[in-house]
Order: C-alpha cells, then structure tokens, then sequence
C-alpha cells in the first residue's frame, strides 16, 4: 500500500487490487476456520464443498462493485479481476508454505512449485472469469443479475473441482488444470490479435 501514493495509472490500480486480494484471503480464512469447526466434518469435506463457495463469493464482490460503481471496461475489469484474484493466492500460498517449513522442518520443491502455479492460477483464473463476464452483461439488465449467477458458479465448480482432484490419487491432473487451462487462454489471444493484425501491440 505504500506504493500507491508513488505509482500512476494502471500499476496503481495493480497495487490496489493485490491489496485488495489479500484483504479478502485474510477475511475469508477466518470465516472458513469457523465454518470448519461448526461443521465438524473434516477438512476434506469443507474444502470441496465449502471453500470454493467462500472463497469465489468474496473474491467476486470487490469486481462487481467496481464494475458497478465505477467502471465496466473490458480491459480494467481484467486487470483488477486477475490481481485480486492474484494477491488472494499470494497470501494463501505464503502462509500455507511457512506453515509447512514450520511443522515439518523443510517443504518439498517440487510441491512448492505445483502449489504456487497451480493453486495461484485458479484463483487469478477464477476471478477473472467473473471480472470478464462481467463486462460482457454489465449493461444489459435483464441478463446481469442471472448472469452474475452464472459467472460466479462456474467460478465455484471450477474451483471444487480442482480442490477435489489435487486430494485425490489424480493430484497431478489437479495441479496442471489451470496451467493447461491458462495456456489454452494464452494461445487463443495470441490467435485474436494476430488475426486483428494487432501482433506489436500485443508484446508491447
């Protein structure tokens, strides 16, 4: 938060935004702890079932109220989406990984490496989904309520799958899930903004 009186433009809406992400993490990690305890049915359960709710619900307000309150761009609403989404996982994967060296001593590499692409992926491609969508119903009012359903539970199927997939025997499928799914974005706006003779632009 210290850079944002420094930074200009588009970088301080990035600060903003992975603070913003944080934020959410921290809040929601508290309201998952009691949901745990209230419920009693295991951390297996809740993190398939609970968890992806949560967490998704949380992170897609702070995109609805800025596409609702000040601006629907497409462009904007990536940026923000993709960030909150982004300090979310900066926060639970670096206390996740602490936790880790703290009670056993040590943290595999190659864990770490899965854990921080995998899992740091879903939650920026999760919000972002809804931050994207967004921008394509923000101004047509008979679908924005549905479709702000909509956005939000794929959001949250996408997310109790991977949860689902990284604690089973298939966990290697689980953690490649948004990297593939990253990739596959990656390519096709390679192929949009070469097809719209767009190719500098798109490096810059």
């Amino acid at each position: 938060m210290l850079g944002i009186p420094i930074v200009r433009g588009r970088a301080r809406l990035v600060i903003i935004f992975i603070f913003v992400g944080m934020c959410c993490c921290l809040f929601i990690s508290e309201i998952n702890g009691l949901i745990n305890n209230a419920v009693g049915k295991g951390i297996y359960y809740v993190t398939t079932n609970i968890t992806p709710l949560t967490e998704e619900v949380i992170k897609a307000l702070p995109v609805l109220l800025y596409a609702v309150f000040i601006s629907s761009e497409r462009q904007s609403l990536l940026t923000i989406a993709f960030m909150t989404g982004l300090g979310f996982a900066l926060l639970e994967n670096s206390t996740i990984l602490v936790q880790t060296v703290i009670l056993q001593g040590s943290v595999d590499f190659l864990w770490a490496l899965i854990r921080t692409l995998g899992a740091g992926l879903l939650h920026s491609l999760c919000t972002t989904s809804v931050g994207v969508g967004i921008s394509f119903i923000r101004d047509h009012r008979k679908f924005f309520l549905c479709g702000s359903f909509a956005l939000l539970f794929q959001a949250i199927v996408y997310h109790s799958v991977y949860n689902s997939l990284i604690q089973s025997k298939y966990k290697y499928f689980g953690a490649a899930m948004p990297m593939v799914t990253y990739l596959i974005i990656i390519v096709i706006l390679v192929i949009i903004y070469v097809q719209n003779g767009k190719k500098q632009e798109l490096f810059q």
